[in-house]
């Protein structure tokens, strides 16, 4: 009864959230590309999206992950954010994935990006996109979902765990925005997600441990990562309790604490003077210093 409760909330999170969304803002210069399956078995969960500049010059990918709480959301609220990313000279791939509960869990999602950016590194070309410049961002729950992602180009043992196949790629980035970055905050709210996004006995998978990322050696080996979050980001401690366990392990990295708009706020307002600076310094730290807008 409470996860039903807990699933009908985050839809209508949802639907109020796209409410948010100033579509006058989003730059015809931008092609865009809508709802191209990864996956062919007609789900709109196994879609994403394109937005780029059509110039024929070649260009940065950038995979961009939604939130949602893992079970609730779609590729549509980061649309303004991948347009705005593409007009900074990305190729940006938004991409929806499985929602959890009642049937599916966090491990089929893991397992649906990494199909998607199969599907991703087998197109790129046709969007102009540069296999050599690829990064990965993840917001709120999808946090976990990106660092994920990218430790699989970098861990033997998680690819056995998630039987993904050896890799001939890395990342050269990734951005975390308000991520969720671990499971185990002690709340009624945690338990009942916890409960809906792993299957039963999820404690003693190999998968789930995989996920306690302070106890994963091969966190080592992250590319440069950023962490956005501001003071009003309702997961701001998650974020710093991430940047110490990457300091902990020597990934460079940066924590940009700044913002007004809350909890995954840059999402819905890239255009704003303010979180353009933002922007900025993300790309800027990331070695990307576009000034194409």
């Amino acid at each position: 009864m409470i996860n039903t409760i807990m699933k009908k909330s985050g839809e209508k999170a949802y639907q109020k959230d796209l409410q948010r969304l100033d579509y006058s803002l989003l730059s015809s210069q931008i092609t865009e590309k809508l709802n191209i399956s990864y996956i062919q078995d007609n789900s709109p969960e196994h879609t994403l999206d394109v937005y780029y500049k059509d110039d024929g010059q070649s260009k940065p990918i950038f995979i961009d992950i939604h939130g949602g709480g893992f079970i609730s959301h779609d590729k549509e609220v980061n649309r303004l954010f991948g347009n705005y990313m593409a007009q900074k000279g990305f190729v940006v791939f938004n991409l929806n994935y499985k929602l959890a509960f009642p049937v599916y869990n966090v491990f089929d999602q893991i397992k649906d990006v990494a199909d998607a950016v199969d599907f991703i590194l087998e197109n790129a070309c046709e969007y102009n996109g540069n296999l050599e410049k690829l990064y990965i961002a993840g917001h709120s729950s999808s946090g976990v979902l990106a660092v994920a992602e990218a430790l699989l180009c970098v861990s033997p043992k998680m690819r056995a765990d998630f039987n993904i196949p050896e890799r001939s790629f890395k990342y050269s980035g990734v951005l975390l925005e308000c991520g969720l970055m671990h499971f185990y905050k002690k709340s009624i709210a945690y338990w009942g997600m916890r409960n809906m996004v792993f299957p039963t006995g999820y404690k003693n998978e190999s998968r789930y441990k995989d996920l306690i990322f302070e106890n994963n050696p091969d966190i080592s080996k992250l590319p440069k990562t950023v962490l956005l979050t501001n003071s009003k980001d309702e997961l701001n401690a998650m974020t710093y309790h991430f940047k110490q366990v990457l300091s902990n392990y020597n990934v460079e990295n940066k924590l940009i604490d700044k913002g007004s708009d809350g909890h995954m706020g840059i999402i819905f307002k890239p255009y704003t003077k303010e979180n353009i600076r933002i922007i900025d310094e993300i790309t800027n730290f990331l070695g990307l210093p576009f000034s194409q807008i």
